[in-house]
C-alpha cells in the first residue's frame, strides 16, 4: 500500500477495540499519523491535542453517538472544517443520507475494504489541501496586490529623502561660502533684519494655491523694480518661497549694496531647513507604512488570542490601501472609544483587509468609503459602507459560500468573504450586509469577552 505524501493525523472514532486496532495498523502502514478516541465526548476532549486532517467517525456508540458528534463538531468554527467520514455496519441509505446531510463528506460501510478505505481517505485529504492552497492564494493575492500599492507609497517618500538630500547638498555648498562674507558685510540693523528673515521662513508653511502664488510674485516683483535688482523676478519667488509678503520689515536688507547676495543665502539657508522638515515628514511616512505592514503579515507564535485594539486594526488596513484610496476614495471614518477585545489581530486584520479591497472595487476607485464602530453591550461593532453599485439581491445570500463570485474568470477566486465569515465565526461574532444600488454596508458584531 502506498503511503500519502501528505502525512495527516487522523484521528480515529470508535467504541470497538478490533476495530481500533485493524484501523490503527492499516493507517501506520500507510504514513498516517493516529490519534483514537473511544467514545464521542473523549474526541471533543482529543481534537485540540491531536488536531487531526481528517476524523473517521463510528455511528453506533454508547451515550454520544456519530450523528450527535458530528453535530458538535460542525457547530465549532474551530473543527467545522475538519473533513469526516462516517463508518458503520448500518446499510440504510437513510442514515447515510443523515450523515452527508451533519456534514460529514463520505460514508465507510464495515467491514471496511482496507483500499477502498485509503483510497476515500486520500481524495478528501487531498480536497482539504487544495482547499487550503486556494484560501492562501487569494491571501496572497491580496498581499500582492497591497505590495503594489505599498511600493509607491514607500517609493514616494524615499524619492522626496533623496530630492531634500540633493537640495541641502546644493545649499550647504553655497552657504558654507556666502554665509561668512555676508555676514560680515550687515550692520547691526541689517543683521537683525537678516535673522527676523530666516526666522520668518523657518516659521512659514506656504499653503497657497498656485493663482495666489503667481499674485505674490508678482505683487512683490512690481515692489523689487524700486531697487536696483538685476533680477528681480527670481528673488520675488524666493522671497515669497520664504513667505514674504510684505518687504518694509526687510528694507535694511533690499537697501544695502549686496542686497541680492543677502536674499540668495536668506534662501538657500531656508532650503536647507525645509528639506530638513521633509525629509522628518518623509521618513515618519515611511515608518507609518512599514509598520502597518508588519502588523499586516506577522504570525502570532502561540496561535492564541491576545487583547488588541479594533481601531488599530482598521487603521493599518487604510494605510496599506493608501494607494489605491488616495486618488478617488473619500475616506470618512467615525471611531467611538472601544475597549481592547480578546481575539487573533492578524485574523481580523484581515477581515477588515478583504472587506476594505471589496468596497474600494465595487466602487471602482471612485466613491466615498465610512467606516463606523462602536459598542453595543458586550460587543464591538465596525461598519463598512461604501457607495458602489451593491450586491444584486439573487446573489446576497450566497456571497458568503466558498469559491462563490461575480467577478470574471481569473480575477478572484470566491473565497475572500468566505475567509471573512469563517474568521469571524472563530471569533464567535457575526457580520450582517444591506445593500442597494449606490450603498452597501457590511456590519461585523465581535464579542469583547474571552473567547470560549
Amino acid at each position: 500500500m502506498q503511503a500519502t505524501p501528505l502525512k495527516d493525523s487522523i484521528l480515529i472514532v470508535d467504541d470497538a477495540p478490533n476495530n481500533i486496532r485493524v484501523l490503527v495498523e492499516l493507517l501506520t502502514q500507510s504514513g498516517f499519523q493516529v490519534a483514537v478516541a473511544c467514545s464521542g465526548e473523549q474526541a471533543l476532549e482529543r481534537i485540540p491535542e491531536a488536531a487531526p486532517g481528517l476524523i473517521l467517525l463510528d455511528i453506533l456508540m454508547p451515550g454520544m453517538d456519530g450523528f450527535e458528534t458530528c453535530r458538535r463538531l460542525k457547530a465549532n468554527p474551530e473543527t467545522r472544517d475538519i473533513p469526516i467520514i462516517f463508518m458503520s455496519a448500518l446499510t440504510d441509505s437513510v442514515d447515510k443520507v443523515k450523515g452527508l446531510e451533519m456534514g460529514g463528506v463520505d460514508y465507510l460501510t464495515k467491514p471496511i475494504i482496507h483500499a477502498e478505505a485509503i483510497a476515500r481517505i486520500n481524495v478528501h485529504l487531498s480536497l482539504r489541501h487544495a482547499q487550503r492552497r486556494l484560501i492562501q492564494e487569494e491571501k496572497m493575492v491580496a498581499l500582492g496586490q497591497l505590495i503594489a500599492g505599498i511600493a509607491h507609497e514607500i517609493n514616494t517618500p524615499l524619492g522626496a529623502i533623496q530630492a531634500s538630500i540633493s537640495n541641502m547638498t546644493g545649499s550647504l555648498e553655497y552657504t558654507l561660502k556666502q554665509l561668512p562674507v555676508v555676514l560680515q558685510t550687515l550692520s547691526p540693523i541689517q543683521k537683525d533684519s537678516f535673522f527676523a528673515l530666516l526666522n520668518q521662513a523657518r516659521q512659514t508653511q506656504v499653503r497657497r494655491s498656485s493663482r495666489e502664488d503667481r499674485q505674490l510674485r508678482h505683487i512683490l516683483q512690481q515692489q523689487l523694480t524700486e531697487y536696483p535688482f538685476s533680477h528681480a523676478a527670481r528673488l520675488a519667488d524666493s522671497l515669497s518661497r520664504m513667505g514674504v509678503d510684505f518687504l518694509d520689515p526687510f528694507l535694511p536688507l533690499l537697501k544695502a549694496d549686496n542686497a541680492a547676495a543677502i536674499l540668495e543665502t536668506a534662501y538657500q539657508l531656508s532650503i536647507i531647513q525645509n528639506s530638513s522638515q521633509n525629509i522628518q515628514v518623509a521618513v515618519e511616512r515611511a515608518t507609518h507604512v512599514v509598520y502597518a505592514l508588519k502588523n499586516y503579515v506577522r504570525q502570532s507564535a502561540s496561535k492564541m488570542p491576545v487583547y488588541a485594539s479594533t481601531i488599530e486594526g482598521i487603521e493599518t488596513v487604510l494605510t496599506l490601501h493608501q494607494n489605491q484610496i488616495k486618488h478617488g476614495i473619500e475616506v470618512e471614518t467615525s471611531y467611538a472609544p472601544l475597549p481592547q477585545i480578546l481575539c487573533y489581530p492578524e485574523e481580523l486584520i484581515q477581515v477588515w483587509s478583504n472587506l476594505v479591497s471589496n468596497a474600494i472595487q465595487a466602487m471602482n476607485y471612485q466613491g466615498k468609503l465610512a467606516i463606523a464602530t462602536s459598542q453595543q453591550g458586550s460587543h464591538v461593532v465596525v461598519q463598512i459602507a461604501d457607495t458602489g453599485q451593491g450586491i444584486p439581491p439573487m446573489v446576497k445570500d450566497r456571497i458568503f459560500e466558498p469559491f462563490f463570485t461575480t467577478k470574471a474568470m481569473g480575477e478572484g477566486t470566491g473565497l475572500g468573504l468566505s475567509i471573512v465569515k469563517n474568521i469571524i465565526d472563530k471569533h464567535h461574532g457575526k457580520i450582517e450586509v444591506e445593500s442597494q444600488p449606490g450603498h452597501t454596508i457590511f456590519r461585523v458584531c465581535l464579542p469583547i469577552h474571552p473567547i470560549s
